[in-house]
């Protein structure tokens, strides 16, 4: 059996660690819509890994690194904000998740940018 090669984190590059961390929130988030469309205990599981994953991400930013690090602390912490509670709601979390997926699709934008520019040098 292989291991899917997306959850290789010992030769990921750390814009591609954030890259999975958007990504695994973002899926994380869609469960929980998805179980308080059905009506099903586990949505607050995953609203819970949300907020880890957003947590994780907003500890492990350095805000001193210039105008992206201050943005998306301020993102982060309104992630978080959206989340707090011990009873989040279905819109709250589809609000989140689609802001998550928005930061996925920039963040995956601006290292692929990243990438160009450095090969092309």
């Amino acid at each position: 059996m292989h291991a899917d090669p997306r959850l290789e984190t010992d030769s990921a590059r750390p814009d591609e660690l954030v890259l999975m961390l958007f990504e695994g929130a973002a899926r994380f988030g869609r469960q929980a819509v998805a179980a308080f469309d059905a009506g099903r205990d586990d949505a607050q599981v995953n609203v819970d890994r949300v907020r880890a994953i957003l947590q994780e991400l907003d500890r492990n930013l350095d805000r001193r690194a210039g105008t992206i690090g201050r943005h998306l602390g301020a993102i982060y912490d309104y992630l978080l904000r959206r989340l707090a509670g011990p009873e989040v709601g279905r819109d709250a979390m589809s609000e989140v998740v689609s802001d998550i997926e928005t930061l996925a699709q920039t963040w995956s934008v601006l290292v692929e940018r990243r990438d160009a520019e450095l090969a092309a040098a």
